[in-house]
């Protein structure tokens, strides 16, 4: 089976795994990378982005500083396990403001989420210890970006 056809599937699959473990599996993660983006209109610069645990392993911060068509972008996602809520949660700061996802968690070997604005299924693809990639698929599917991501 495809990258495209686990994400496809993984869309309509409920969460095996909706607790603390899930984000512990993600440990591998921690330190920087060196990401280059593949797909529709984002062939482009490469972005560095680097990730640490906090909040006693429950929560992965992704810092991001990047170059795109002459701006300069930053960003930070943070994806955790809110104990509250018992579930897992995931928010993305930029300056034009605050992003939140739907967390599925892990399915068929992906860590997957989705973007509440539009929709869109992100998944994350271990490939490693060093390597990983982002896939980015559109609600309606016709649009597909991947994000290769190496130590």
């Amino acid at each position: 089976m495809t990258i495209g056809a686990l994400v496809l599937a993984s869309g309509c699959a409920a969460s095996a795994q909706q607790d603390p473990s899930a984000i512990a599996k993600l440990r591998w993660m921690a330190g920087s990378w060196t990401c280059t983006y593949h797909g529709t209109n984002a062939n482009g610069p490469a972005d560095h982005p680097k990730y640490r645990f906090f909040g006693g392993g429950l929560w992965l911060e992704e810092s991001s500083d990047y170059r795109q068509g002459g701006q300069d972008y930053s960003s930070t996602q943070i994806w955790g396990f809110d104990p509250r809520a018992k579930r897992l949660v995931a928010y993305q700061f930029t300056a034009g403001g605050v992003a939140t996802k739907t967390v599925d968690g892990w399915v068929n070997g992906l860590f997957v989420s989705h973007r509440d604005d539009d929709h869109s299924t992100v998944s994350i693809v271990p490939k490693g210890a060093k390597a990983f990639d982002w896939l980015i698929v559109s609600a309606d599917h016709n649009t597909t970006i991947r994000e290769e991501c190496k130590r």
